[in-house]
C-alpha cells in the first residue's frame, strides 16, 4: 500500500499543508490538500474521497476536486461518510450557496453526476473497489468519524481529528494486518487545557492513546499546528515508544 501524504498539519503557510492523504493514487482521506498539490491528471484518477468530518481544513479541496474532474469528463467522485459527518457537509457547503450541489450537476459526455454521495453506518464495512472501508465515530467538536482502509490484505486506521477516544481502537486492534495508524498531536504538552477544550490531542494524551493500541505497526501524529511542530515532534520522541511517528509530508510505502 502507498501512502501520499500531501498535508500533514493543522495549518498551512508556504511549507506546511492542510490534511489530506492519498492511497494508491486513487483514494483519498480527508481533502484539506488534494488539488493544491496535484496536477489534472492525477486527480483524474481519484476516485474516491473519505472525509472525517466538514471542518475547513479537512475539506478545502474537495469542491475544486469535484470541478476539476467534472471538467476532465472523469466520471463521478464518489464521496464517503458517516451519516451524521455527510448531513453537515452537503448542508452546509454543497447546498447552493457555498457551493453548488455537485450530486445534481451531469456530465453531457458522460451522463454521470460530479459526485455521488455514500453515507455511512458506523461500524459497518462498506466495499468500494475491492476495497474495505469502515467509518469508526471518534471524540471531537462537531461529528467526526476516522476510517479503517483494509486494501490488498493490509489495513490503515485513521481517525482524522479526535481527543481521546475508544471505540476506533477497538476496531484497530481487531483488524488484521494493521501496517499503520494515523492519528493526531495539534498541541504541545504546555496546552493542554486548550487540547482538551477543543477535542485534540498534545503529545501527553497521544501517549495514552498509544496504550490502548495493541497492534505492532507504527503509529503517526498529524494535524501539528505550525507554531509548535518542534516541539510536538521533541515530545513525541520522549513518549520512548518506537512506534510512535510524526507524520511527515512524503511519500510512505507500507
Amino acid at each position: 500500500m502507498r501512502l501520499k501524504v500531501l498535508g500533514a498539519y493543522g495549518a498551512s503557510d508556504a511549507e506546511h499543508n492542510l490534511t489530506g492523504y492519498l492511497i494508491d493514487d486513487w483514494l483519498a482521506v480527508d481533502a484539506g490538500t488534494l488539488t493544491s498539490k496535484l496536477s489534472f491528471s492525477q486527480q483524474a484518477r481519484i476516485q474516491a474521497v473519505f472525509i472525517t468530518h466538514p471542518h475547513a481544513d479537512h475539506i478545502r479541496d474537495l469542491p475544486h476536486l469535484i470541478h476539476n474532474r467534472f471538467s476532465q469528463n472523469a466520471g463521478a467522485l464518489t464521496v464517503f461518510a458517516s451519516k451524521e459527518v455527510m448531513e453537515l457537509l452537503v448542508g452546509n457547503v454543497f447546498n447552493g450557496i457555498v457551493w453548488p450541489d455537485f450530486a445534481k450537476l451531469i456530465s453531457p459526455i458522460t451522463k454521470a453526476p460530479a459526485v455521488i454521495y455514500r453515507p455511512m453506518t458506523p461500524g459497518k464495512k462498506v466495499m468500494c473497489n475491492g476495497v474495505g472501508l469502515t467509518a469508526v465515530n471518534v471524540h471531537h467538536l462537531i461529528p467526526a468519524a476516522g476510517v479503517i482502509v483494509e486494501m490488498n490484505g493490509q489495513a490503515i486506521s485513521f481517525t482524522g481529528d479526535t481527543g481521546p477516544t475508544s471505540e476506533i481502537w477497538k476496531r484497530t486492534n481487531k483488524t488484521p494486518n494493521v501496517v499503520a495508524v494515523v492519528t493526531e498531536a495539534s498541541f504541545p504538552n504546555d496546552q493542554q487545557s486548550l487540547a482538551d477544550e477543543t477535542a485534540h490531542l498534545s503529545p501527553n494524551t497521544f501517549g495514552d492513546e498509544l496504550k490502548k493500541i495493541t497492534v505492532d505497526a507504527p503509529v503517526y501524529a498529524s494535524h501539528r499546528k505550525i507554531p509548535f511542530e518542534r516541539d510536538i515532534e521533541s515530545q513525541i520522541r520522549n513518549l520512548r515508544d518506537r512506534r510512535a511517528r510524526v507524520l511527515l509530508e512524503k511519500n510512505y510505502t507500507l
